[in-house]
């Protein structure tokens, strides 16, 4: 069947214009985020005197932030210091503002771009996890 054949409705729904989304639902995140569970992470608060480590869980992470969980709360806005340790011994020490805050949940920007740990992320994934 030549172009000439198709039925001319079939180029009506392709030339329909794309509705856009609502701006409100977008998400707003502009990195992958990658469901890990072989990180271990630490979250450092205060200053160098008596600095407390509080265990978290990374429920998402990214060059750019993470998801953490952890009993601990944190307010919105605190900045604090990230440590991961990767299973091949690998380890970043990330500052991080506080951006998201919900029961045991928070949300982590990090202060800059860290291209070293989305290389890193990416290198080590071993499972595909989808969420």
């Amino acid at each position: 069947m030549s172009e000439s054949e198709l039925p001319i409705d079939i180029f009506d729904e392709l030339d329909k214009e794309i509705p856009l989304f609502d701006d409100s639902n977008v998400n707003q995140r502009m990195a992958v985020r990658y469901r890990r569970n072989d990180i271990k992470a630490v979250v450092k608060l205060g200053k160098l005197i008596l600095p407390q480590l509080v265990p978290v869980i990374i429920e998402d992470i990214s060059s750019k932030g993470a998801g953490i969980k952890t009993t601990k709360k944190f307010g919105r806005n605190k900045q604090v210091y990230l440590y991961l340790l990767f299973q091949d011994g690998k380890r970043f020490d990330i500052e991080a503002i506080v951006v998201y805050t919900a029961t045991n949940k928070y949300g982590l920007k990090f202060k800059s771009y860290n291209k070293p740990l989305g290389d890193h992320i990416l290198k080590t994934q071993t499972d595909l996890i989808f969420g």
